[in-house]
């Protein structure tokens, strides 16, 4: 299927689109054979939820007529507009500085941002600094410090109904999703912002979305199913769109470290990625309603 004219990319990033690959669409996780995971003698093979659909493995480098219908101009906003960008290098030598990018483990991380209370000083003022002007000066919350395993194809995961002693081999993949919650609803999701996201880690890592909004898809749906019948809503959305339209594109953005993504994950489906790479995956997460 051709790209629909939908969720934009504003791109920042030095090295350009040829960060940005595009593939043929999705598939159930049991179709294709998923990678083990090796990682200071922690070796297991991930486990996916019933439903998972995740990205075909066939990716190339985007048409100049599929930059066009992607590429973001004058009109950005936050509900519709992936932007993508370069931290400043102020903050980037915070980063650096605290080390974080070398830690072994998620306990490490906290570790070395509780090890210099001045220098997490310092980064707090440049974050504030550097996401302030993206939020028009208007309030955003810190979500998490997330870690994830290297070579995992899917990192998104729903710990909360995990013991506290869960291992990495307990946790079940959501595959490509939307971030919906009860407060939501479909023709809503828009509604609700977006999310900025760092790259802190040592390694490339991927952002994965589909560039329909969560209105768009749910008219797509409903030219194959009654929607109304078959109850469609925020939370099963995702395994009906799937389902029926397997072979639209999913869009792979390649995130360095030090820079970001800034994404409206209530309204559109994406997962992350650290498929290929060696060390600790690390993230800084904002929620507001960033644009630049």
């Amino acid at each position: 299927m051709k790209l629909k004219k939908g969720i934009l990319i504003h791109n920042q990033m030095n090295q350009g689109y040829e960060a940005i690959h595009i593939n043929s669409g999705t598939v159930l996780h049991t179709d294709l054979v998923t990678e083990p995971v090796n990682f200071h003698g922690m070796v297991y093979t991930p486990q996916y939820a019933d439903h998972a659909y995740i990205p075909k493995r066939d990716w190339r480098g985007l048409n100049p007529e599929e930059i066009k219908s992607i590429q973001a101009k004058e009109e950005r906003n936050d509900y519709n507009t992936v932007y993508l960008g370069d931290i400043p290098e102020v903050l980037k030598e915070s980063f650096m500085r605290l080390d974080l990018a070398n830690a072994k483990s998620r306990e490490e991380v906290f570790e070395k941002f509780s090890g210099d209370a001045q220098l997490t000083k310092e980064l707090s003022s440049n974050l504030n600094s550097f996401l302030s002007p993206l939020a028009d000066n208007k309030p955003f919350n810190f979500h998490c410090i997330g870690t994830t395993l290297p070579n995992v194809e899917m990192v998104a995961c729903n710990t909360t109904k995990l013991p506290p002693d869960f291992k990495p081999q307990d946790i079940k993949y959501m595959g490509m999703h939307n971030d919906g919650t009860q407060t939501m609803t479909i023709h809503t999701a828009h509604k609700f912002g977006n999310r900025i996201s760092i790259n802190l880690g040592n390694n490339t890592r991927s952002f994965l979305f589909v560039n329909l909004s969560m209105k768009q898809a749910l008219n797509m749906i409903g030219k194959k199913i009654d929607i109304k019948k078959n109850n469609v809503n925020i939370s099963n959305v995702q395994k009906f769109f799937f389902q029926h339209f397997p072979d639209y594109p999913v869009i792979k953005v390649q995130q360095k470290p030090y820079q970001y993504y800034i994404a409206p994950t209530d309204n559109c489906f994406h997962d992350g990625s650290t498929l290929g790479s060696k060390d600790l995956d690390i993230t800084m997460v904002y929620f507001g309603a960033f644009k630049c």
